[in-house]
């Protein structure tokens, strides 16, 4: 009986040793083939405004496995003028960096200088034109650009303007004493405190402006720094 069995035993092993050898064979064949086919060889990097020199080596061989979580992190630590990292794999072999500079937001006068600033107060570039931005005046000394401002003064300010409609209107904001602000706009003075977080202001401004506005005329002083705005014709 035993005799009978071992033979068939046998052929079913070599038929499962055989299937198994075939799959594991086109596994290797499959995954080898995957592996020419999708290896990046090109790495284009889209930097309006920008020169950034990427190295090929950072990104692995092969496009479908890169790691771009990992990588977004790694450049926006290594270039804080960079507001966002994108990329796009074009199959089968090219890799598309889009890297999105960070954007004027405001300009900052200090010491002599002027610096362009983004929203968020890193420090963009020397700039000599202001139009169509707010110009923040406060004293902070010389500034290198890629580093964040941490000055309370100038973070309120920007607070402020990240919270309103028509921040363009603005024309200045600069220290009024040591515990208020003080922002232009037009002829009208708007005095602020020097809060670090300021939205509920802007959004108050933003309320009183536009009633004053129905009715043609703009007040002459704004006052924000209590509870209740004071408003001055």
């Amino acid at each position: 009986m035993t005799e009978r069995v071992q033979p068939h035993v046998w052929k079913r092993n070599v038929r499962i040793f055989g299937g198994v050898t075939v799959l594991v064979g086109m596994t290797i064949l499959v995954s080898v083939g995957i592996i020419r086919v999708f290896t990046i060889r090109q790495v284009i990097v889209d930097a309006p405004g920008m020169t950034v020199t990427l190295e090929k080596t950072k990104f692995g061989n092969n496009l479908l496995f890169v790691s771009t979580n990992e990588l977004r992190g790694e450049l926006l630590a290594t270039y804080p003028l960079l507001a966002d990292v994108r990329f796009e794999k074009k199959i089968p072999s090219t890799l598309i960096v889009h890297l999105v500079r960070r954007q004027t937001f405001a300009l900052l006068s200090t010491s002599g200088n002027t610096y362009a600033v983004d929203a968020y107060g890193f420090v963009l570039d020397a700039a000599e034109n202001s139009v169509g931005y707010p110009v923040l005046r406060f004293d902070t000394g010389i500034l290198s650009v890629g580093t964040r401002m941490t000055d309370r003064r100038v973070m309120s300010a920007l607070s402020f303007l990240r919270a309103l409609d028509n921040r363009e209107e603005i024309r200045s904001i600069q220290e009024r004493d040591g515990a208020s602000l003080q922002a232009v706009m037009g002829n009208t003075n708007i005095f602020l405190p020097q809060s670090e977080e300021l939205s509920a202001k802007a959004a108050t401004l933003q309320t009183i402006i536009d009633g004053f506005r129905i009715k043609g005329t703009l007040p002459t002083v704004i006052d924000l720094r209590h509870e209740k705005p004071i408003i001055t014709n």
